[in-house]
């Protein structure tokens, strides 16, 4: 019986054989040196300005390239957000910022109120 592509394309990888794990597009696993927040963002502020550069650089009649620059300019924007929080939570920063807030409100309430909290 013929299998089509579709069904061919789901088996492949699929981790019901010994060998999946060796697949082409598997990667190694990374080991924790090479899994560095700090040099990642160094390396997507690079490519922000090398996107940055390109946009400057476009043929502003071109508006095919200038969506896809600032596609990816924007989707690079929001990866070093989310790694730039994600690095601040992991540091212990964003938990001294919410200590902070919550202090300050129950200040701002046991004021108001005329009673301590």
């Amino acid at each position: 019986m013929p299998t089509s592509k579709r069904s061919r394309a789901r088996s492949v990888g699929s981790g019901t054989s010994p060998d999946s794990t060796r697949c082409a597009h598997t990667r190694p696993t990374p080991t924790p040196a090479a899994v560095n927040i700090a040099s990642i963002l160094a390396d997507l502020t690079d490519k922000q300005a090398r996107l940055t550069e390109l946009i400057d650089a476009a043929d502003p009649d071109d508006v095919r390239t200038l969506i896809k620059l600032f596609s990816l300019h924007a989707q690079n924007a929001s990866r070093m957000g989310r790694l730039l929080r994600d690095q601040r939570a992991l540091s212990g920063q964003a938990a001294d910022g919410i200590a902070g807030a919550i202090a300050q409100a129950l200040d701002e309430l046991s004021s108001e109120w005329g009673t301590p909290l």
